[in-house]
């Protein structure tokens, strides 16, 4: 992926990128597009610059464009990118799309387990428990309302332990 980002970018619009980073990082989207954009002015066939304006598009509100470019930037790609995952399920994550999301982002662990935007990513999803009666579908009424239950159980508990 690097020989193929050196051949798409320029200084300036490397730099441009580092600073659109900086501010994806703070959540200023909007500001963090402007920049964006003029990285992929000067270097329009960057994946890293198309994944980034996708990401900023989704979190402005634009879900189904941002899912666009995000999708468009992993197919320029040998697919090896993990930031290129990462920015594809935040965007799926927007649109409520969560299990794509997680297998996004465990992708991009898997290639790279020292990253930490997909760690952190997946903790911020949590671990989801099997569900209680595991012959019947996760989404099933009766394993919701136990699921429901089983949580309100484990609430209580720790409550009480914090007592102690």
């Amino acid at each position: 992926m690097e020989e193929l980002v050196e051949e798409k970018e320029t200084f300036e619009s490397r730099e441009l990128f580092i600073k659109a980073e900086n501010l994806i990082r703070k959540g200023d989207y909007t500001r963090a597009a402007v920049l964006v954009n003029e990285s992929l002015r000067i270097s329009p066939d960057n994946p890293l610059y198309i994944s980034a304006m996708g990401l900023c598009c989704g979190m402005k509100g634009n879900l189904v464009e941002g899912e666009k470019m995000c999708r468009k930037a992993l197919s320029m790609s040998d697919g090896k990118e993990p930031l290129l995952l990462v920015n594809l399920g935040r965007v799926l994550l927007g649109r409520g799309a969560r299990k794509e999301a997680r297998s996004c982002f465990s992708k991009a662990y898997a290639l790279d387990n020292t990253n930490s935007p997909a760690a952190l990513e997946l903790s911020r999803m949590g671990v989801r428990k099997k569900p209680v009666l595991p012959f019947l579908d996760r989404n099933n009424a009766l394993n919701v309302q136990l699921g429901k239950i089983r949580y309100r159980i484990m609430l209580s508990r720790k409550k009480e332990l914090k007592k102690l």
